[in-house]
């Protein structure tokens, strides 16, 4: 979890003491994690898909899998939360794969030709989870006021200005903005 939330960190510029209201410190791993949550989705025996490559021989080697979710959360700490089970519900040992959580990738280290394999996590929807941090900074930042003195003229809206901006970019680049419409011919019998 430490990686999704240190990557979150990095889209959002949130810095462990940005700021503090009252006796709370924004923002520590908990607050983000928090917000994660929010933005996570659990998934239960997920195919997964196989990218075949040819050997040198010109066969198939079945060595590299991709599940549809991306940013997911590894096994840590002897706590299965990211497994992969083949076909016959059998859990595949982490010695056989090792993964690139962030894009989903699982490599086993042998050939699996003929082989099927689910995947059983949770992921997290990063853009969607920074548009949300970016929305709590513009919040904070409202109160903000330009102002102008001796010939300088100070903007601080222009921070709240920089959140809401930054806030309706991730929101583009968020898996929960796509939008599906269904469209059918009126003269379609």
């Amino acid at each position: 979890m430490s990686e999704i939330i240190s990557d979150l960190r990095v889209l959002t510029e949130a810095g462990s003491s940005e700021w503090t209201l009252g006796n709370i410190t924004f923002w520590d791993d908990t607050q983000l994690q928090n917000i994660l949550d929010k933005h996570r989705e659990d998934f239960t025996f997920q195919p997964l898909e196989a990218y075949p490559v040819y050997s040198t021989g010109g066969t198939l080697i079945y060595k590299e899998y991709e599940v549809e979710y991306k940013n997911i959360e590894q096994t840590t700490g002897g706590t299965a939360i990211f497994y992969v089970q083949d076909g016959n519900f059998d859990t595949a040992g982490t010695a056989t794969w090792t993964a690139d959580y962030r894009r989903g990738r699982i490599y086993f280290t042998d050939n699996q030709i003929g082989m099927v394999f689910y995947a059983t996590g949770r992921a997290y929807d990063l853009n969607s989870a920074a548009a949300e941090v970016w929305r709590i900074k513009a919040n904070h930042y409202a109160t903000n006021f330009d102002f102008s003195t001796d010939n300088h003229s100070v903007k601080k809206s222009q921070v709240y200005d920089h959140c809401i901006e930054r806030a309706e970019y991730f929101e583009g680049l968020s898996e929960s903005s796509v939008v599906q419409a269904h469209i059918s011919r009126s003269d379609d019998a």
